[in-house]
């Protein structure tokens, strides 16, 4: 791991690694993070771990059909949609895998109209989830089910097949962390746990 880097998203000065167990808002993807992140304290800029290290292109066992591209912000195709949608409260673009808003940085397959944050991209494709410690649950995408923990529909899903437990990968862990170790409130926080 570098402990120094120049990145695109911060051209005024060189980023610095810190391993702190600090909280921050990434200003690549616009989430929230805690510990491990390259800091500029002159600007008061951090970048995630890996969405400082992403790579441009990156291809995925959750999207095969395509490569993604790593885009440096959220696309809006049409301003006046955007300037509806921004009074109505409303985002355009939100993350496949774990459904919030992208507000920034994101990797994308355009012909598919998918998109999803640097760092749910690194959602594991097996977990162990405490709400159903029986099985391994996977990653999977299929018609909308009901999750077992907020028994709200969900499409990307961890899904135990023979015993039909499906959950939302923000409800993975069963307590209000995310399968990142992300508070619910604050999405987005980079550092796993029960991953196999």
């Amino acid at each position: 791991m570098q402990k120094e880097i120049l990145h695109g998203t911060h051209k005024e000065h060189p980023l610095v690694f810190r391993a702190t167990g600090r909280s921050f808002s990434c200003d690549g993807c616009k989430c929230g993070g805690v510990g491990s992140c390259y800091r500029c304290n002159f600007c008061d800029f951090d970048l995630h771990e890996y969405c400082a290290m992403s790579p441009p292109t990156a291809t995925f066992a959750f999207h095969g059909q395509h490569p993604l591209t790593l885009e440096r912000a959220a696309v809006v195709e049409n301003l006046f949609t955007f300037e509806r949608a921004l009074l109505r409260g409303e985002n355009l673009c939100k993350c496949d895998l774990c459904n919030t808003p992208i507000k920034g940085m994101h990797y994308s397959c355009r012909p598919c109209d998918f998109d999803v944050h640097p760092v749910c991209s690194r959602l594991p494709a097996a977990a162990v989830s405490p709400l159903h410690p029986e099985h391994l649950v996977m990653l999977t995408l299929a018609k909308p089910m009901a999750c077992m923990r907020c028994d709200t529909l969900c499409e990307w899903r961890y899904r135990c097949a023979p015993c039909k437990v499906n959950l939302h990968p923000r409800c993975l862990l069963g307590s209000d962390k995310t399968p990142l170790n992300i508070p619910k409130e604050n999405c987005h926080r980079s550092s796993g746990l029960f991953w196999s």
